[in-house]
């Protein structure tokens, strides 16, 4: 996308009354922001496909208040958007698929590749963080890409493993891209994107709230072949993405663990 398109898009993102799902239906019909966002005589504003607060947002071409700043922060951190259109088609087969997709790195090297997904809890034992090197390790020795969350625990062993054995590997975030969270993974972050990237469907500067960690899964278990569940309760997060993963018809495998220890609930309940 280039840089006179994003305004367009992300007018359209931010428009009121518009669920994605029908965003996704206009966009069948005129598949380019550009051509009708700001430009009051276009026929999509006499279709009957908008409300009357959409078609006003659109026609006016309302922008968020902080855009001056998420410009600045995409060039800052040379971060690229890629719309509905551009990102891998994977990703636009599940059933609520972002509109924008934001990246600091390259995103398509490592899915070229099989690609393997592997979540966990933030609290791992030691069993579960050798386990998940020992049979990481031959997999990027392969050249499997690694897709995790950047989070601490499993996630931050699963790119570690994958940065020092050659794989590439994503990131997936659940805040904007200039936002490293947890801050003590900076420097695995800078890692990362120097072998894969790090990816976010939300705007740069967006803080990591906690309803947007189960948004940021389902786009990990889709930018995957397979999701490998580590440890993790039968209530975390990580079962969540094994839901998302079951839903998108990937394969899962689950370490077998501890029946007494509650990190096993879940890959032992799979």
């Amino acid at each position: 996308m280039t840089t006179e398109q994003y305004p367009s898009w992300l007018c359209l993102k931010t428009a009121p009354e518009l669920p994605l799902r029908a965003c996704l239906e206009l966009l069948s019909v005129y598949p380019q922001p550009e051509e009708f966002v700001g430009v009051a005589q276009h026929p999509i504003y006499h279709s009957g496909l908008l409300k009357a607060n959409t078609a006003e947002h659109l026609k006016k071409a309302v922008l968020p208040g902080n855009m001056p700043q998420i410009q600045q922060l995409m060039r800052h951190h040379e971060i690229k958007c890629l719309s509905y259109h551009e990102y891998p088609a994977r990703l636009r087969e599940i059933f609520a698929p972002p509109l924008l997709l934001y990246v600091r790195g390259e995103i398509e090297p490592a899915l070229k590749q099989k690609a393997l997904a592997v979540v966990g809890t933030r609290k791992p034992t030691a069993y579960g963080r050798e386990m998940c090197r020992k049979l990481l390790v031959p997999l990027c020795e392969k050249q499997v890409s690694i897709i995790s969350g950047l989070a601490l625990g499993i996630d931050t062993v699963a790119h570690t493993t994958a940065v020092q054995n050659g794989a590439l590997t994503l990131g997936v975030l659940a805040s904007g891209l200039d936002i490293i969270y947890p801050a003590q993974n900076l420097e695995l972050s800078r890692k990362i994107i120097s072998s894969g990237a790090l990816i976010s469907e939300f705007e740069p500067g967006a803080k990591p709230d906690r309803w947007n960690f189960p948004a940021r899964n389902r786009i990990i278990s889709a930018l995957s072949d397979a999701v490998f569940i580590v440890e993790g309760p039968i209530t975390s997060g990580a079962l969540l993405t094994a839901k998302n993963a079951i839903e998108q018809n990937k394969e899962i495998c689950a370490l077998p663990g501890n029946i007494n220890n509650i990190n096993a609930e879940g890959p032992n309940h799979l």
